[in-house]
């Protein structure tokens, strides 16, 4: 059908190629105008509405950019929109953007921290000596990270963690799962990796993803059970090294020396999570694995997310140098995955040495947060035992007897309180994200609830 008239709605807010616009836009969506209905030519509609050819030009363009019309040579312009489409383009057009309300929610997850342990004031000053210096930002910036970063990295690395490497081995990315899918792509061997059976769900989601075979391996207070490796022809290992086995420790030197000999004799790549290694405030700090590795087998990795914000995503890796060849080779055909603006605002905010004084801070936070958490659950929470994972910022929370954990969770969210699972047995109470008197409240509260429960 033929449309030969059309109108405008009349609005003195709008220019008129928007009130014809809206006025086309609301025939169609409303079902006024079908799908195949042929639209005015721009002559005889700007002549019929008395505007100029522009306005109809206009009007028209949004309509084809938008969908609702198509225009087919020398013949016209023809409704296009399907039925089905049309009350999502309504809700679309017809719908504001709100802020969601702030729910008032107490979160024992392990997913966030307590804004006051972080100084967004300081950070907010390097974010602003970036931003004047414009030839900083009008660039990508380098795939494996800005040099600059790198330098410092390597710095602080080797004096907090005592990691050994060169600028160029590190490499920067966004978080942790997007070093890992780097490292699965430039991996050459076999694509069986060893992990502990408690598992890291996002690293697991990395390897299905890149089809290797996961391997979970029994392990014992100190880690990974050495006697169980030589069962299995494994390729890659991952290790947590500053919170492993069933105490959630750094691992002991007596099973790095052993895990080392192991990689070396078994030509085995050996990824090393070193979570928070610096982060000790109830046992003895070790330095990473990597800075005693001399066979060229471990992949170091880090994030920042606990010690500064979650918020800021920046992780980095060392490559060790056979993996560092394959990735010079390929590093072209990457982009940079990190935010250029927060890597030079990091460097700086590390080369004033502010990560120092941050971790400071935040060991008497949290030996005092996971401290009052301890006491609170030794007095109130009788039929749990417990267990601190000191790096990772929670306790681990295990029923005396076989129960099933969702039921304490579900408990919990009536109370506007969240709780995560750890494993199929456990429950994970991070300490991290609360005041103490926040914290009190909230264990107090859990502690009457899950009677009901029991």
């Amino acid at each position: 059908m033929k449309i030969k008239t059309l109108v405008l709605n009349p609005s003195q807010s709008q220019r008129r190629y928007l009130q014809l616009y809206d006025s086309i836009c609301a025939d169609i969506l409303q079902g006024r105008m079908k799908k195949g209905d042929q639209l005015p030519s721009i002559r005889s509609a700007a002549k019929q509405l008395n505007v100029s050819r522009t306005t109809i030009e206009n009007a028209y363009q949004r309509l084809l950019m938008e969908g609702l019309i198509v225009a087919l040579p020398q013949r016209g312009y023809f409704v296009d929109a399907e039925e089905a489409q049309s009350e999502l383009r309504c809700d679309i057009m017809n719908t504001g953007i709100e802020k969601q309300p702030d729910e008032e929610w107490i979160d024992l997850r392990s997913s966030s921290i307590d804004a006051e342990a972080f100084d967004t004031n300081v950070w907010l000053h390097y974010i602003k000596l970036v931003l004047q210096n414009h030839t900083w930002l009008t660039s990508y910036g380098d795939s494996q990270g800005e040099y600059l970063l790198r330098k410092t990295l390597q710095k602080y690395s080797y004096a907090m963690r005592g990691v050994l490497c060169k600028e160029d081995q590190i490499v920067i990315g966004a978080n942790f799962q997007s070093l890992l899918y780097l490292i699965c792509s430039l991996y050459q061997g076999k694509k069986v990796i060893g992990m502990e059976k408690s598992g890291f769900i996002q690293a697991e989601q990395v390897f299905h993803d890149c089809g290797f075979t996961i391997i979970y391996l029994e392990f014992d207070e100190e880690g990974i059970d050495i006697s169980e490796l030589s069962k299995h022809d494994l390729g890659m290992l991952y290790i947590n090294s500053a919170s492993s086995g069933i105490k959630k420790r750094a691992l002991h030197s007596k099973r790095r020396k052993e895990l080392l000999t192991y990689i070396q004799e078994h030509d085995v790549i050996l990824l090393e999570d070193d979570h928070n290694g610096e982060l000790r405030y109830q046992t003895k700090l070790r330095p990473a694995m990597q800075g005693f590795d001399r066979s060229d087998h471990i992949i170091y990795m880090r994030s920042f997310s606990k010690l500064l914000l979650p918020s800021i995503r920046m992780s980095f890796m060392v490559l060790n140098e056979s993996m560092h060849q394959i990735y010079k080779r390929k590093k072209q055909n990457y982009h940079p995955s990190a935010s250029k603006l927060e890597q030079l605002a990091l460097a700086h905010y590390l080369m004033d040495g502010h990560m120092e004084k941050q971790i400071r801070q935040l060991r008497k936070r949290y030996e005092a947060n996971s401290s009052l958490m301890m006491e609170l659950l030794e007095t109130h929470f009788s039929s749990f035992t417990y267990l601190l994972d000191e790096t990772s910022l929670q306790i681990l929370l295990y029923p005396r007897r076989s129960h099933d954990v969702t039921a304490y969770i579900e408990a919990a969210k009536d109370q506007r309180i969240l709780v995560q699972r750890y494993g199929k047995e456990a429950l994970a109470l991070s300490f991290a994200s609360l005041s103490a008197t926040t914290l009190k409240e909230a264990l107090l509260l859990l502690a009457e609830v899950w009677k009901v429960v029991e």
